[in-house]
């Protein structure tokens, strides 16, 4: 099922510890701030991303986000065009913008250059998880993210386009689907709801190209640019 299930089994437990961090309010990792309003928001980061298909992102709707509107529907949920896996970070969002366009255009040949390089690989999206501001959904994989990140990070820092976002863990990497964030602190019955779901399992799908998008918070389709799109397994 897994290439090596020992990464995976590392994947789950940096995910556990990292939870377990946000219980007792230790953050040791970048944490978008709460906004009255997403969809207009005009912070903009700079990132690398996949996004998911269609039948996963219905699937989470269906078994997720549905359940939780009920709840509470003043948060802010993702739009299933929106909802994707940040492959890495590279200018996390700001107003005005920590990037230029020189930025851009390095990051645009360096990802041409690198990502034909390695294979397709799987997520299994499964686990949902509550941070200070969102609602995630993981996803894991073997350990062809773990050396395309590596590889990825060392090309930003060539460029001297560094990735500025705080890491929980800087060896063991996995997928992260956000899929809502808090318009206000949740009460306790949108709490037990997520807790019911903790352990969800909504599919796999193959990660085939990866793009470079500008976007806000939500990475709405009214704020997003796409920079560049790059195939994997092609070399």
């Amino acid at each position: 099922m897994y290439i090596n299930s020992d990464y995976f089994l590392q994947q789950k437990k940096l995910v556990k510890q990292l939870e377990d961090s946000f219980m007792n309010r230790v953050h040791k990792s970048t944490v978008v701030e709460m906004q009255k309003d997403y969809v207009h928001d005009d912070q903009i980061c700079l990132t690398s991303v996949v996004f998911i298909p269609d039948d996963i992102s219905q699937k989470i709707m269906s078994d997720v986000i549905e359940k939780l509107k009920k709840t509470e529907p003043h948060h802010y949920f993702y739009l299933p065009e929106s909802m994707h896996v940040t492959i890495k970070n590279i200018r996390t969002i700001n107003k005005p913008p920590v990037f230029s366009e020189t930025d851009i255009n390095k990051v645009n040949e360096l990802f041409n250059e690198i990502i034909p390089q390695f294979p397709i690989f799987e997520f299994t999206v499964e686990d949902v998880l509550m941070f200070p501001t969102s609602l995630s959904i993981m996803g894991y994989s073997d350990e062809t993210l773990q050396k395309l990140v590596y590889a990825l990070d060392e090309g930003l820092q060539k460029i001297g386009v560094p990735d500025n976002k705080k890491y929980f863990s800087t060896s063991v990497f996995w997928g992260n689907i956000t899929i809502c964030r808090f318009a206000k602190n949740p009460q306790i019955a949108f709490i037990n709801e997520v807790q019911k779901m903790r352990d969800v399992k909504i599919g796999k799908f193959k990660v085939e190209k990866v793009q470079v998008i500008t976007c806000n918070a939500v990475c709405h389709p009214a704020s997003r640019r796409i920079v560049g799109k790059y195939d994997l397994g092609k070399e």
